[in-house]
């Protein structure tokens, strides 16, 4: 009997003891994720993730994941992990006030990790930024910035909710946090200055009706239906943004620069003028 009685003392004690050593072990991990965010000394990166299990000198995806529905405290943490963990990725994470991160060691599929964590929390209304390949600890901070930028774009995009790419973005990687907004705030009022301020004295739309009309692909059915307006509405609007700006939308250049323009003014100014 007294054998049994210490049998099940020393049984009762163990979970408490693999809780311990589960949230010791967590508590590394996104430590480790922080300083490597914040960019910290590459042998002790390589030693302290070796201390957790993770083989950090493989080449690395910082990837940032935000869901409409959800703040991202620890709750939603767990859930990116366990979604992460359910399609095969190999990662580090930590949170931050708006977003969780990962720091992976393989490139994200295309739709897996947002598929698992629409089927986690229940709606797809979610967004999430992968950066492009890091060799080294030393480059996580900037990668970081990757997948800032290509979340960012996601959620400013027409189909807001998905993954997005960093080496994907093409002319996205330049209308985003970080650069000199002085200079793109030039090129948008040179090109788009003159519908700006109509808008402002006539309190109309004719920017946003161009910067959809764009987002469709030049469709006017699809922009119609977007804007909640008539196709012969969206029709006159677009021969008094020919009017107003001067420019010709049958101009190949012209068409470019102001539909670069419209992006900028969506994406970086967040429509101020």
């Amino acid at each position: 009997m007294l054998a049994l009685e210490n049998a099940a003392t020393s049984l009762a004690s163990e979970p408490a003891h693999l809780r311990n050593l589960a949230e010791v072990e967590l508590r590394l991990r996104r430590e480790l994720v922080d300083d490597l965010l914040a960019g910290t000394d590459e042998e002790s990166a390589y030693a302290r993730s070796e201390a957790v299990g993770h083989d950090l000198r493989r080449s690395h995806y910082v990837v940032v994941a935000q869901w409409s529905n959800r703040a991202s405290d620890d709750s939603f943490a767990q859930t990116v992990g366990r979604a992460a963990a359910a399609v095969g990725m190999r990662s580090l994470l930590t949170r931050r006030s708006d977003h969780v991160v990962l720091v992976a060691d393989d490139r994200p599929h295309a739709r897996a990790l947002h598929d698992a964590l629409a089927r986690e929390t229940g709606t797809p209304s979610g967004a999430i930024g992968v950066s492009s390949p890091c060799d080294s600890p030393d480059d996580i901070p900037h990668r970081y910035q990757e997948a800032q930028r290509a979340l960012e774009v996601r959620r400013h995009s027409r189909e807001r909710y998905g993954t997005t790419f960093y080496d994907e973005l093409g002319l996205y990687r330049i209308l985003g946090p970080g650069n000199d907004h002085r200079e793109l705030e030039t090129f948008v009022h040179e090109w788009l200055g003159r519908l700006i301020d109509y808008d402002s004295r006539h309190h109309t739309a004719m920017v946003e009706t161009l910067t959809r009309y764009f987002d469709w692909g030049g469709n006017y059915d699809e922009t119609a239906e977007s804007l909640a307006i008539h196709r012969s509405t969206l029709r006159y609007r677009l021969q008094r943004i020919r009017d107003i700006s001067g420019n010709d939308l049958a101009n190949v250049e012209d068409r470019l620069n102001l539909q670069v323009a419209t992006r900028v003014w969506k994406i970086v100014l967040n429509g101020r003028g």
